[in-house]
């Protein structure tokens, strides 16, 4: 009886060490598909989560993560194979091959590697940001007359609008003779892009500014605010999008109905009383009731996807370019009084208009380094659709091999952006900015799938920045560290973020 218990034992132990053995050599042999290939790779790599530890720890936004792991590249290195959990996924880091790969050999990768279908969100897998060619390229196509010049001037009377309204809430909180008050600055630019955004992509008007008029923005905050659930949902659908089609996430998330709701009834009081603004909605309708095409069908959900993606990522990208240039001038005044006498100085020769909006060059400058410092999207991926050879070189990417461009990277070499964590508008002057190397920036992307709105965004962006800069001196809290939203695969000021205004004496 003790020889056979003793021989169980050690089949047991056997069959575990054999176990064991089994799962190191897979671990190692799955952490060796870029050294099997010739591409450079990083040292101490986590067995379970490959190079993205830093990412469950929570202490960096995930995109400035993977920014970390490009800086850690050999200089001379064109390419980085890195590894989220077990799987390999290939950082670019050479302009070139980032043009090659973007714009010159796009046909090798014309999809977002974000793009996966869900059958719980019809609305979040059918817009032009997630939606796969050939389908995209016929949508993009069909949406893109929407973002006209023409359309950016009847849009910048709405944005100024928007702006006297979101002035009269700031003059409201001076009211009782305070000369410095502290502005929760994100709460603030959160009405003021969702009254901008909602007018353009539902076609409707709202004051979120006013206690009596805020259902929207309410139900906007409810589906979009940035939970831990929210959060790990989004992380998983950019890094493992096949996994994300499983749980049951939406894009809309508690709101999806109450969206779907609002879009409709403004397609159907607009189709009644055939009025047009010249915004979205009008673009969808001529789609719906136009000719139909095999590869996608402008009907339901697919139809509310496209207002609710430029919503969404409209909304979200304005607040951080608002917030976080507000911060730089907050602590560099120098920048900001020379951006305020700029402002003042067009506004009093030209009033506010399209016009004096584009002439105000220093303000641009300061944007663009603002874009620079905090891109919203700041991961450009894309998916190899069949196996691509890069120029040059014997490497080969495999088809279904996600690719990243990390503009928490790129943005910050020195080889390319000098001194890159000093805030510096001067970069982007009429002297210097023919001197940045072309796609070493690319806040907005690059090629056939850049964003298609990014005037808009720029303009409605400014506008805010404007209506506070000249009334108001910028400062900081001292009780309070700004910093970014750690949770989110995007880059978003956190919440609670606040700064001081004073109101300026004429």
């Amino acid at each position: 009886m003790a020889m056979g218990n003793l021989s169980f034992f050690m089949d047991f132990l056997f069959g575990i060490i054999a176990l064991g053995t089994f799962v190191i050599l897979y671990i190692k042999y799955k952490y060796s598909y870029w050294q099997r290939r010739g591409v450079p790779t990083l040292p101490n790599i986590h067995w379970l989560f490959g190079n993205v530890k830093d990412i469950i720890k929570q202490e960096k936004p995930p995109a400035f993560v993977i920014g970390e792991l490009y800086k850690q590249a050999s200089e001379s290195d064109d390419i980085l194979g890195i590894y989220i959990l077990q799987k390999p996924f290939l950082l670019v880091r050479n302009p070139e091959l980032i043009k090659q790969i973007l714009v010159k050999d796009f046909n090798y990768f014309q999809d977002r590697y974000f793009t996966a279908r869900s059958p719980h969100d019809e609305i979040g897998s059918s817009s032009l940001f997630t939606i796969r060619n050939p389908k995209w390229k016929q949508l993009r196509t069909k949406i893109t007359p929407v973002f006209t010049s023409g359309k950016l001037k009847k849009a910048f009377h709405l944005i100024t609008a928007t702006a006297e309204s979101m002035n009269k809430y700031l003059e409201d909180q001076f009211s009782d003779g305070k000369k410095t008050v502290t502005i929760p600055m994100r709460d603030i630019a959160l009405k003021y892009t969702t009254d901008i955004i909602s007018s353009i992509a539902f076609g409707i008007e709202v004051n979120s500014f006013d206690p009596e008029k805020v259902k929207f923005f309410n139900e906007a905050q409810k589906g979009l605010t940035m939970t831990f659930k929210r959060a790990m949902q989004f992380t998983i659908a950019f890094f493992f999008p096949t996994i994300s089609s499983f749980i049951g996430s939406q894009m809309l998330g508690e709101s999806t109905n109450y969206f779907r709701k609002v879009f409709w009834e403004s397609m159907d009081a607009r189709e009644m009383n055939k009025i047009k603004r010249g915004d979205l909605i009008d673009s969808l309708i001529e789609l719906k009731n136009g000719e139909q095409e095999t590869e996608f069908k402008f009907e339901g959900d697919a139809l509310v996807g496209q207002s609710a993606i430029f919503f969404v990522a409209g909304r979200e990208s304005s607040v951080t370019t608002i917030t976080m240039t507000l911060y730089q001038l907050a602590k560099h005044p120098e920048y900001q009084k020379r951006a305020r006498n700029e402002i003042r100085e067009i506004l009093k020769e030209h009033g506010m208009t399209y016009e004096s909006y584009q002439k105000m060059k220093y303000l641009h400058q300061i944007t663009s380094e603002i874009l620079r410092m905090y891109p919203p999207a700041p991961l450009l991926d894309r998916i190899a659709n069949q196996d691509y050879k890069i120029p040059g070189t014997k490497v080969v990417i495999e088809k279904g091999t996600p690719v990243y461009v990390p503009l928490g990277g790129l943005h910050y070499d020195a080889k390319y952006h000098p001194d890159p964590h000093s805030f510096n508008p001067d970069r982007f002057s009429e002297e210097n900015k023919d001197k940045i190397v072309p796609f070493s920036y690319m806040p907005f992307g690059e090629g056939p799938r850049a964003c298609i709105a990014s005037r808009l965004g720029l303009m409605q962006s400014s506008m805010g920045l404007i209506t506070i800069l000249k009334d108001y001196e910028v400062s900081l809290d001292p009780t309070y560290k700004g910093g970014l939203d750690v949770r989110n695969i995007f880059l978003a000021p956190e919440e609670g973020f606040r700064l001081n205004l004073t109101k300026l004496v004429e």
